[in-house]
Order: structure tokens, then sequence, then C-alpha cells
């Protein structure tokens, strides 16, 4: 992992280019880029509608990384009450997806109708091409150390570099382990969400339908890859019984894991990893994500039944596959 390219003086303070801003980065213009191809094809205007993606996708950008950084402070308030300094601090890693999904609905979906487009048609083709910005965006996680997956021995997992390098998210006492490489596997998920979009807008039969689709297939996979993190305490949730991270506490007080002053002391609890010592810490019957997953997927659902229902749901498909 590489988690800074190099650091540079800013302001008189030297500031890091990380890795994860640039993935990040080049997801969004790789989105750009497909999505304004896709507007030829299956935009409402093919004329006009690839001139205004780049200006669309700014707004879109703009409620991803603040809609993704609030729901994080929020999940992690008390952490950020102590430091605000970092609040801002986006490219350093820490976004929620969903509320970046939910800012940039609302934003895009103003744009949109300022522009005249029709909104369901062009979500259709902007989620899809949204996706495959996120499939390069979260290798920018995996470099950086966020999101990562917990303990594990499948012969895919991935070893976290001992020592850890500058700038790293990985805590210290993951050093040396092989972890599920949840970032790849979220990857993975928006690549294959993306692939079904493609799919999905050839043979789509209304307005919204491959929106709806990728909507609830999103909330499916992530509920599913959400079960492989590790990061408990940050994602909060429902905790199960008797693995609170209070109880976990006072668990690893028990077995001489942590130092006088309540830290944990990494190369006892590493060595407590690879033997498997029960109640060391907490375990989420169902995290925040996995929540809203719960929440999204009849959403998605209704949603779904509404649109194909609507007077002007039928799409007539014309010659050579563009859908009109």
């Amino acid at each position: 992992m590489f988690p800074e390219l190099f650091r540079i003086k800013l302001f008189g303070a030297e500031r890091p280019l990380t890795t994860f801003g640039l993935l990040v980065a080049l997801g969004f213009v790789a989105g750009i880029a497909f999505a304004t191809r896709l507007a030829r094809r299956y935009g409402s205007d093919p004329e006009r509608d690839p001139q205004r993606i780049p200006d669309l996708a700014w707004w879109i950008l703009l409620g991803v990384l603040g809609g993704g950084r609030l729901a994080y402070v929020l999940v992690n308030l008390p952490y950020f009450l102590e430091h605000p300094g970092e609040i801002l601090a986006f490219w350093e890693g820490g976004l929620v997806m969903y509320g970046g999904l939910i800012l940039a609905a609302l934003l895009g979906l103003w744009k949109v109708r300022r522009y005249g487009m029709h909104p369901w048609q062009t979500a259709d083709y902007g989620l899809t091409a949204g996706f495959l910005g996120q499939a390069i965006g979260r290798w920018g996680c995996l470099c950086v150390g966020d999101d990562y997956g917990r303990p594990t021995s499948v012969p895919w997992a991935i070893r976290v570099p001992d020592p850890l390098p500058r700038g790293s998210l990985f805590p210290e006492y993951l050093a040396g382990l092989t972890i599920h490489p949840t970032q790849i596997y979220m990857s993975l998920k928006a690549l294959s969400l993306c692939l079904l979009g493609l799919w999905l807008l050839r043979r789509r039969r209304f307005r919204g339908q491959v929106f709806c689709v990728l909507l609830g297939g999103y909330a499916v996979l992530r509920f599913l890859i959400e079960s492989f993190r590790f990061d408990m305490e940050a994602r909060k949730g429902i905790f199960l019984p008797g693995r609170s991270p209070a109880e976990v506490h006072e668990r690893l007080r028990e077995l001489g894991l942590l130092d006088p002053a309540g830290r944990i002391l990494p190369d006892r609890w590493q060595e407590a990893l690879h033997q498997g010592v029960e109640g060391i810490y907490p375990q989420l019957l169902l995290s925040t994500s996995q929540m809203l997953s719960l929440a999204v997927l009849p959403l998605a659902v209704g949603l779904y039944l509404w649109l194909s229902r609507r007077p002007d749901a039928p799409i007539a498909v014309g010659e050579a596959g563009r859908q009109r």
C-alpha cells in the first residue's frame, strides 16, 4: 500500500498527495467521460445532453464528497468533536457512500431539472457511469487503508504492511496480519453493477428501470460486504449481546491486553487475534450501512413498481439499439 505518493509545501506547511485523492479524482474523470459517451446514445437529447454532463458531474461530485463526509463525521462524531480540524480532510479517507449517494441524488436532480433533461432517463445511464468511477476510487481506499476487512486466512487475503507506512489508516494492531480485502470487494461490486447497468440499458422497458435495479443491487451487495469489515466501532450500528465496545474493553483489560492508560498493546492484541481468543473485539449484529441497506432495498422495489406504471413509462427502441 502507498498512502502518500509525495509531499509538497503549500501555505507554509507540508501537504501529502495521497493515492486516495488521486484515485478518487481518476474515478471522477473516468465517470464523466463514460457518462458523456452514454448520453450520446441514451440521453433524452443526444445532441445537448453530452455537453451538460461535465457541469452536472461537478454538482454530483460536490454531493458525493459533501454528503459522504458529513455522514462519516456524524457516525464518528465523538472523535471529530475532539479533532474539529480534521472534519474537512476527506482526502485522507473517510466517506460514507450512502451519505454521498443521497446528497448527490438531490443536487443532481436539481441540476437535471434546470437543464430540462429527463431525470429518470439521466439517472439510468448516470448511475451506471458513476459505478465505474467508484470501482476505480475504491482502490484508493485500499492504498490508504480505509474500510479494511477482518483478519482471515482465505487464499486471497492481503497482508497489512509491518511496519505501517506514513499516512496509513490501518490500526497498528493489524500490522502483519492477513485480512479480507474489502476495498477490492467493493470495487468489484461497483464494477459488476456498472456492467449490469450497461446490459440493462439495451433492454430496459421504462425510464428509471436501470436506476432502480442498480440501487437495489447496491443495497444487497453492500449488506453482504459489510459482514467482512473489521472497523466495527467506526461503523457503529447494533452490537451483538456481550460484544459492545465497552464490554470488549473490559475483556481486554481482564486478559492484560491494555496498558495502564487503557490503550491496546499491539503485540499482545495481534497474538490474541492469531490464537482466536473470544470476546476481544466488538461484533455487530447490523452496521449502520446494513441498516440503511435494509431501508434502501424496499425503496428501490417500490420505486421500480411506481415508475413501471407511469403513463410515460414505455420506451421505444430505435435503430442500432439507441433508446429514445
